[in-house]
Protein backbone atom coordinates (compact mmCIF):
# COMPACT_ATOMS: atom_id res chain seq x y z
CA UNK A 1 0.00 0.00 0.00
CA UNK A 2 1.69 3.50 -1.03
CA UNK A 3 2.56 5.72 1.91
CA UNK A 4 0.36 8.32 2.78
CA UNK A 5 1.51 11.45 3.09
CA UNK A 6 1.09 13.71 6.26
CA UNK A 7 -0.70 15.95 4.70
CA UNK A 8 -3.26 13.35 3.68
CA UNK A 9 -3.24 12.15 7.28
CA UNK A 10 -3.82 15.49 8.62
CA UNK A 11 -6.32 16.69 6.44
CA UNK A 12 -9.98 15.14 7.70
CA UNK A 13 -9.16 16.63 11.03
CA UNK A 14 -8.48 20.13 9.41
CA UNK A 15 -10.87 23.18 8.59
CA UNK A 16 -10.99 25.72 6.16
CA UNK A 17 -11.87 28.77 7.66
CA UNK A 18 -15.19 30.18 7.34
CA UNK A 19 -16.52 34.05 6.79
CA UNK A 20 -18.13 35.42 9.96
CA UNK A 21 -21.33 36.36 7.98
CA UNK A 22 -21.73 32.47 7.63
CA UNK A 23 -21.08 31.95 11.00
CA UNK A 24 -23.43 34.91 11.85
CA UNK A 25 -26.50 32.58 10.18
CA UNK A 26 -26.07 29.77 11.41
CA UNK A 27 -26.10 31.26 15.28
CA UNK A 28 -22.72 31.80 16.34
CA UNK A 29 -22.34 34.86 18.50
CA UNK A 30 -19.30 37.19 18.44
CA UNK A 31 -19.12 36.27 21.87
CA UNK A 32 -19.00 32.61 21.10
CA UNK A 33 -16.33 33.45 18.21
CA UNK A 34 -14.00 35.81 20.57
CA UNK A 35 -13.95 32.56 23.27
CA UNK A 36 -11.59 29.42 23.54
CA UNK A 37 -14.01 26.99 20.93
CA UNK A 38 -13.05 29.40 17.47
CA UNK A 39 -9.26 31.02 15.83
CA UNK A 40 -9.07 33.82 14.09
CA UNK A 41 -7.34 32.56 11.54
CA UNK A 42 -7.02 36.26 9.74
CA UNK A 43 -9.71 39.45 9.24
CA UNK A 44 -13.02 38.07 8.99
CA UNK A 45 -12.34 33.94 9.07
CA UNK A 46 -12.49 31.34 11.52
CA UNK A 47 -11.97 28.28 12.51
CA UNK A 48 -12.87 25.78 15.22
CA UNK A 49 -10.00 25.82 17.93
CA UNK A 50 -10.84 22.78 19.56
CA UNK A 51 -10.77 19.93 16.63
CA UNK A 52 -7.75 20.08 14.58
CA UNK A 53 -5.75 17.04 15.18
CA UNK A 54 -4.11 18.33 18.28
CA UNK A 55 -4.61 17.30 22.06
CA UNK A 56 -3.74 20.65 23.38
CA UNK A 57 -5.75 23.45 22.16
CA UNK A 58 -2.82 26.10 23.16
CA UNK A 59 -0.62 23.85 21.15
CA UNK A 60 0.76 25.04 17.50
CA UNK A 61 -1.94 23.65 14.89
CA UNK A 62 -0.84 21.18 12.37
CA UNK A 63 1.57 22.12 9.75
CA UNK A 64 -2.09 21.31 7.46
CA UNK A 65 -3.76 23.26 9.70
CA UNK A 66 -2.01 26.10 8.90
CA UNK A 67 -1.55 26.22 5.16
CA UNK A 68 -5.32 25.66 5.18
CA UNK A 69 -5.55 28.85 7.36
CA UNK A 70 -3.96 30.81 4.38
CA UNK A 71 -5.17 29.24 1.53
CA UNK A 72 -7.92 32.22 1.03
CA UNK A 73 -4.78 34.65 1.49
CA UNK A 74 -3.78 33.88 -1.84
CA UNK A 75 -4.43 36.42 -4.71
CA UNK A 76 -5.85 35.37 -8.33
CA UNK A 77 -2.56 35.98 -9.29
CA UNK A 78 -0.39 34.53 -6.52
CA UNK A 79 0.30 31.07 -5.21
CA UNK A 80 1.84 29.19 -1.63
CA UNK A 81 5.66 28.19 -1.98
CA UNK A 82 8.41 26.68 0.08
CA UNK A 83 8.29 24.58 2.75
CA UNK A 84 3.93 24.42 2.66
CA UNK A 85 4.11 24.07 -1.69
CA UNK A 86 6.69 20.86 -0.53
CA UNK A 87 4.43 19.43 2.26
CA UNK A 88 1.37 19.56 0.00
CA UNK A 89 2.62 17.22 -2.12
CA UNK A 90 3.81 14.87 0.16
CA UNK A 91 7.31 16.32 1.81
CA UNK A 92 6.78 15.27 5.28
CA UNK A 93 9.88 16.09 6.87
CA UNK A 94 9.77 20.02 5.25
CA UNK A 95 6.72 20.40 7.81
CA UNK A 96 6.72 24.54 8.87
CA UNK A 97 9.03 24.37 12.11
CA UNK A 98 12.67 25.39 12.82
CA UNK A 99 14.90 23.07 13.42
CA UNK A 100 17.07 25.02 15.76
CA UNK A 101 14.58 26.88 17.21
CA UNK A 102 11.78 24.84 17.03
CA UNK A 103 9.63 27.76 16.37
CA UNK A 104 6.97 27.80 13.55
CA UNK A 105 8.74 29.27 10.17
CA UNK A 106 6.13 31.84 8.02
CA UNK A 107 4.17 30.30 4.79
CA UNK A 108 5.61 31.62 1.99
CA UNK A 109 2.97 33.64 -0.78
CA UNK A 110 3.49 34.87 -3.48
CA UNK A 111 0.96 38.02 -3.87
CA UNK A 112 1.43 39.26 -7.38
CA UNK A 113 3.29 42.32 -8.64
CA UNK A 114 -0.10 44.37 -8.48
CA UNK A 115 -1.20 43.66 -5.34
CA UNK A 116 -1.11 45.97 -1.84
CA UNK A 117 1.38 44.44 0.57
CA UNK A 118 0.16 42.68 3.36
CA UNK A 119 1.40 42.00 6.84
CA UNK A 120 -0.28 38.99 8.32
CA UNK A 121 0.96 37.17 11.40
CA UNK A 122 2.82 33.83 10.33
CA UNK A 123 2.48 34.91 6.16
CA UNK A 124 5.43 36.21 4.81
CA UNK A 125 4.43 37.64 1.16
CA UNK A 126 6.78 38.14 -1.72
CA UNK A 127 6.53 39.86 -4.65
CA UNK A 128 8.95 38.23 -7.01
CA UNK A 129 8.21 36.89 -10.52
CA UNK A 130 5.99 33.91 -10.90
CA UNK A 131 5.00 32.84 -14.46
CA UNK A 132 2.33 31.07 -15.25
CA UNK A 133 4.27 27.81 -15.96
CA UNK A 134 5.08 28.21 -12.25
CA UNK A 135 2.12 27.48 -10.77
CA UNK A 136 -0.55 24.69 -10.47
CA UNK A 137 -3.89 24.08 -8.95
CA UNK A 138 -3.91 22.00 -6.14
CA UNK A 139 -6.93 21.13 -3.47
CA UNK A 140 -8.63 24.20 -4.53
CA UNK A 141 -5.52 26.34 -4.30
CA UNK A 142 -2.34 27.41 -6.05
CA UNK A 143 0.97 26.42 -5.48
CA UNK A 144 4.30 27.18 -7.37
CA UNK A 145 5.45 23.89 -9.43
CA UNK A 146 7.33 20.99 -7.46
CA UNK A 147 10.42 22.53 -10.14
CA UNK A 148 9.30 25.61 -8.77
CA UNK A 149 9.25 24.90 -5.27
CA UNK A 150 12.37 23.22 -4.78
CA UNK A 151 14.02 25.78 -7.06
CA UNK A 152 12.85 28.43 -4.23
CA UNK A 153 13.70 26.10 -1.11
CA UNK A 154 17.52 26.25 -2.58
CA UNK A 155 17.99 29.45 -3.38
CA UNK A 156 16.18 31.16 -0.67
CA UNK A 157 17.18 29.12 2.37
CA UNK A 158 19.08 30.72 5.23
CA UNK A 159 21.87 29.31 4.27
CA UNK A 160 23.84 26.57 2.26
CA UNK A 161 23.00 23.80 4.74
CA UNK A 162 19.63 24.52 4.73
CA UNK A 163 19.31 24.41 1.04
CA UNK A 164 21.04 21.33 0.25
CA UNK A 165 17.99 19.64 2.98
CA UNK A 166 15.06 21.13 1.30
CA UNK A 167 16.44 20.21 -2.10
CA UNK A 168 17.62 16.59 -0.66
CA UNK A 169 14.01 16.48 1.02
CA UNK A 170 12.17 17.06 -2.73
CA UNK A 171 14.71 14.70 -4.46
CA UNK A 172 14.19 11.48 -1.88
CA UNK A 173 10.37 12.52 -2.13
CA UNK A 174 10.70 11.88 -5.97
CA UNK A 175 8.82 15.32 -6.53
CA UNK A 176 11.61 16.42 -8.72
CA UNK A 177 14.72 15.11 -10.61
CA UNK A 178 18.06 16.65 -9.77
CA UNK A 179 18.85 16.88 -12.95
CA UNK A 180 15.43 18.40 -14.43
CA UNK A 181 16.05 20.87 -11.20
CA UNK A 182 19.73 21.29 -12.40
CA UNK A 183 18.78 22.54 -16.10
CA UNK A 184 15.54 24.68 -14.55
CA UNK A 185 18.16 26.39 -12.12
CA UNK A 186 20.89 26.83 -15.40
CA UNK A 187 17.66 28.69 -16.96
CA UNK A 188 17.44 31.39 -14.00
CA UNK A 189 21.14 32.91 -14.24
CA UNK A 190 19.83 35.85 -13.09
CA UNK A 191 17.83 35.07 -10.29
CA UNK A 192 18.15 36.03 -6.74
CA UNK A 193 20.01 33.29 -4.72
CA UNK A 194 20.37 31.04 -7.77
CA UNK A 195 24.08 30.72 -7.28
CA UNK A 196 23.62 28.56 -3.65
CA UNK A 197 20.55 26.85 -5.31
CA UNK A 198 23.36 25.73 -8.16
CA UNK A 199 25.35 24.46 -5.36
CA UNK A 200 22.65 22.81 -3.62
CA UNK A 201 21.89 21.09 -6.40
CA UNK A 202 25.17 19.76 -7.34
CA UNK A 203 25.36 18.67 -3.15
CA UNK A 204 21.93 17.34 -3.64
CA UNK A 205 21.20 13.51 -2.70
CA UNK A 206 18.17 11.81 -3.12
CA UNK A 207 19.19 9.31 -0.79
CA UNK A 208 19.21 11.09 2.14
CA UNK A 209 16.07 10.31 4.54
CA UNK A 210 15.63 13.05 6.44
CA UNK A 211 16.85 16.81 6.87
CA UNK A 212 18.84 16.12 9.78
CA UNK A 213 20.85 13.54 8.03
CA UNK A 214 21.09 16.17 5.04
CA UNK A 215 22.46 18.90 7.47
CA UNK A 216 24.82 15.85 9.04
CA UNK A 217 26.21 15.08 5.35
CA UNK A 218 27.21 18.68 4.87
CA UNK A 219 28.67 19.61 8.34
CA UNK A 220 30.66 16.55 7.21
CA UNK A 221 32.02 18.49 3.44
CA UNK A 222 31.94 22.02 4.15
CA UNK A 223 32.69 22.28 8.05
CA UNK A 224 34.65 19.32 8.73
CA UNK A 225 36.32 19.60 4.72
CA UNK A 226 36.53 16.16 4.18
CA UNK A 227 35.57 14.11 1.23
CA UNK A 228 31.37 14.22 -0.24
CA UNK A 229 30.35 10.31 1.26
CA UNK A 230 27.80 8.03 0.25
CA UNK A 231 24.22 8.30 1.72
CA UNK A 232 22.95 5.13 2.91
CA UNK A 233 24.88 2.67 1.17
CA UNK A 234 24.38 -0.69 1.78
CA UNK A 235 27.18 -2.77 3.37
CA UNK A 236 27.11 -6.75 3.27
CA UNK A 237 29.90 -9.16 4.83
CA UNK A 238 31.67 -11.49 2.63
CA UNK A 239 28.54 -13.94 2.81
CA UNK A 240 26.63 -11.46 0.60
CA UNK A 241 24.63 -10.75 4.16
CA UNK A 242 23.48 -6.96 5.12
CA UNK A 243 25.56 -5.24 7.81
CA UNK A 244 23.15 -2.00 7.45
CA UNK A 245 22.64 1.04 5.51
CA UNK A 246 24.96 3.95 7.96
CA UNK A 247 23.69 7.31 7.03
CA UNK A 248 26.99 8.39 5.53
CA UNK A 249 29.89 6.29 4.40
CA UNK A 250 33.40 7.23 3.30
CA UNK A 251 34.46 4.27 1.45
CA UNK A 252 38.06 5.18 1.47
CA UNK A 253 38.17 5.52 5.57
CA UNK A 254 35.63 2.66 6.42
CA UNK A 255 34.07 5.84 8.46
CA UNK A 256 30.27 4.76 9.07
CA UNK A 257 28.57 8.16 10.64
CA UNK A 258 25.08 7.89 11.99
CA UNK A 259 22.91 10.33 12.62
CA UNK A 260 20.42 9.91 15.84
CA UNK A 261 16.83 10.89 15.37
CA UNK A 262 14.12 10.80 18.63
CA UNK A 263 13.44 7.11 17.08
CA UNK A 264 16.75 5.90 17.83
CA UNK A 265 15.78 6.54 21.78
CA UNK A 266 12.97 4.03 21.29
CA UNK A 267 14.60 0.84 23.46
CA UNK A 268 13.79 -1.85 20.23
CA UNK A 269 15.91 0.84 17.76
CA UNK A 270 18.71 1.07 20.48
CA UNK A 271 18.95 -2.65 20.29
CA UNK A 272 18.62 -2.59 16.86
CA UNK A 273 21.68 0.50 16.59
CA UNK A 274 24.12 -1.39 19.29
CA UNK A 275 23.66 -4.29 17.42
CA UNK A 276 24.33 -2.86 13.45
CA UNK A 277 27.28 -0.93 15.18
CA UNK A 278 28.54 -3.97 16.41
CA UNK A 279 28.60 -5.69 13.07
CA UNK A 280 30.08 -2.82 11.47
CA UNK A 281 33.26 -2.84 14.04
CA UNK A 282 33.35 -6.72 14.00
CA UNK A 283 33.90 -6.14 9.88
CA UNK A 284 36.58 -3.17 9.88
CA UNK A 285 34.78 0.16 10.15
CA UNK A 286 34.81 2.58 12.45
CA UNK A 287 31.65 4.51 13.63
CA UNK A 288 31.02 7.69 14.68
CA UNK A 289 27.48 8.90 16.20
CA UNK A 290 25.61 12.46 16.09
CA UNK A 291 22.22 14.04 16.68
CA UNK A 292 20.74 17.14 16.69
CA UNK A 293 22.41 18.30 20.35
CA UNK A 294 26.22 17.75 18.12
CA UNK A 295 24.90 20.18 15.22
CA UNK A 296 23.11 22.53 17.25
CA UNK A 297 24.99 23.10 20.27
CA UNK A 298 28.71 20.73 19.86
CA UNK A 299 29.65 21.30 16.40
CA UNK A 300 33.24 22.14 16.87
CA UNK A 301 33.45 18.76 18.98
CA UNK A 302 31.21 16.59 16.11
CA UNK A 303 33.60 17.82 13.66
CA UNK A 304 36.83 16.80 15.72
CA UNK A 305 35.08 14.10 16.42
CA UNK A 306 34.39 13.43 13.01
CA UNK A 307 38.12 13.77 11.70
CA UNK A 308 39.84 11.83 14.72
CA UNK A 309 37.02 8.87 13.62
CA UNK A 310 38.47 9.51 9.10
CA UNK A 311 41.95 9.10 10.85
CA UNK A 312 41.53 6.11 12.92
CA UNK A 313 39.58 4.59 9.52
CA UNK A 314 42.80 5.02 7.57
CA UNK A 315 45.28 3.53 9.70
CA UNK A 316 43.24 0.62 9.91
CA UNK A 317 44.66 -2.85 8.98
CA UNK A 318 42.46 -3.46 5.65
CA UNK A 319 43.38 -6.78 6.18
CA UNK A 320 40.79 -7.44 8.81
CA UNK A 321 38.07 -5.64 6.58
CA UNK A 322 35.26 -7.73 5.68
CA UNK A 323 32.59 -5.90 4.28
CA UNK A 324 31.81 -5.20 0.81
CA UNK A 325 29.94 -2.35 -1.03
CA UNK A 326 29.02 -4.65 -3.33
CA UNK A 327 25.41 -5.95 -3.84
CA UNK A 328 24.40 -9.47 -3.90
CA UNK A 329 21.93 -10.61 -6.89
CA UNK A 330 19.35 -10.88 -3.51
CA UNK A 331 19.40 -7.63 -3.07
CA UNK A 332 19.64 -6.73 -6.89
CA UNK A 333 16.52 -8.91 -7.49
CA UNK A 334 14.77 -7.20 -4.35
CA UNK A 335 15.18 -3.70 -4.66
CA UNK A 336 16.95 -3.11 -8.25
CA UNK A 337 20.04 -1.14 -8.93
CA UNK A 338 19.25 2.62 -8.51
CA UNK A 339 20.26 2.67 -4.58
CA UNK A 340 16.86 4.53 -3.79
CA UNK A 341 15.33 2.76 -0.96
CA UNK A 342 11.79 4.68 0.44
CA UNK A 343 11.66 4.90 4.06
CA UNK A 344 9.50 2.31 4.55
CA UNK A 345 11.41 -0.07 2.99
CA UNK A 346 14.74 0.99 5.21
CA UNK A 347 13.18 0.61 8.37
CA UNK A 348 11.43 -2.88 7.27
CA UNK A 349 14.91 -4.39 6.35
CA UNK A 350 16.90 -2.82 9.22
CA UNK A 351 14.40 -4.19 11.56
CA UNK A 352 14.53 -7.58 9.81
CA UNK A 353 18.50 -7.60 10.25
CA UNK A 354 18.65 -6.36 13.86
CA UNK A 355 16.59 -9.22 14.73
Amino acid sequence: MPRRSRFARELPAAHRPRPVADLREEGVTRSVLAGPRWRRTSRGFYVPADDEGRTDPEATPTPTQRILDVTLLVPKAGAIRGWAAAFVCGVDHLDGRDPYLMAPLPILVYQGKDTGRQTIAGVTFSREQLPPSDVEQLHGTTWTTRLRTAFDGGRLAPCLAEGVAFVDACAHHRLVDLEELGAYTADHPRWRGVEQARLAVSLADPAARNPWESRLRMCYMLEADLPRPEVNRPLFDRDGNLLGMPDLLDEEAALAVEFDGEGHRRRRQHRGDNVREEGFESAGLTVVRADSLDLRDHRPELIRRLHSGRHRGLRRDRGYDSWTTVEPQWWLDAYGTDGLLTDGEKAAILGQYDG
